[in-house]
């Protein structure tokens, strides 16, 4: 398959059983270095979503929440599971994050997808700011960080900041550089979106309750 793709491919399949993925790939190195050499070759992303005026601070709450779980990406364009999701906490340094996306998918249902895996390297715990920072690991299609983060501004306005720096695996086939960049782009917005969803579907509850 090395000459198709580098990517771990993976045919009808639910992904419930993704969480032998954390064992299996433990000891798997990173395959990115924050601040290593970087050539015309790598993408930079930089995205900024308002999600809302907050002069209580229950929708920065809300989004801190959200985020420590992360509970970015719609289940429709991939399912996540991490060592915060088998120990039943929030994000620290060190988790590793098995991510099956879906690259294609028939009536709702998944049918070919691709597993990757990252590992967070930097956690933000701060009043006003929450962020996380992962790398890829050696079974990632693409090498690279990402970087999400919530700020309370002064102003009150809570805003989410995505920064990402990647490149396909130097063993990838040129010819396959454009489909992940589209799914990639279209991965990015989606979750976007469905972050925002789901923070003020969050604070909601806690208002209610």
């Amino acid at each position: 398959m090395r000459f198709i793709t580098t990517a771990t491919l993976n045919w009808f399949d639910d992904g419930c059983c993704d969480v032998k993925y954390l064992d299996l790939w433990n000891d798997v190195p990173l395959s990115y270095q924050p601040g290593q050499p970087i050539d015309e070759n790598w993408y930079r992303y930089h995205f900024e979503q308002h999600i809302g005026h907050d002069p209580g601070g229950q929708l920065f709450q809300a989004a801190a929440s959200t985020l420590k779980q992360y509970q970015y990406y719609p289940k429709d364009v991939m399912t996540v599971v991490g060592d915060h999701d088998v120990y039943r906490r929030q994000l620290e340094v060190g988790d590793r994050i098995v991510q099956r996306v879906h690259v294609f998918q028939f009536r709702g249902r998944p049918v070919l997808d691709a597993i990757t895996m990252n590992e967070i390297i930097d956690v933000i715990d701060e009043p006003r700011r929450y962020g996380i920072t992962y790398v890829t690991v050696n079974t990632h299609i693409e090498q690279g960080e990402w970087a999400a983060t919530v700020t309370w501004h002064k102003n009150d306005d809570v805003i989410l900041t995505i920064d990402s720096l990647s490149r396909p695996v130097p063993h990838e086939p040129a010819r396959n550089y454009n489909f992940i960049r589209s799914l990639q782009k279209h991965a990015y917005q989606r979750g976007l979106d469905h972050f925002t969803e789901c923070v003020w579907e969050l604070a909601r509850k806690q208002v209610e309750v």
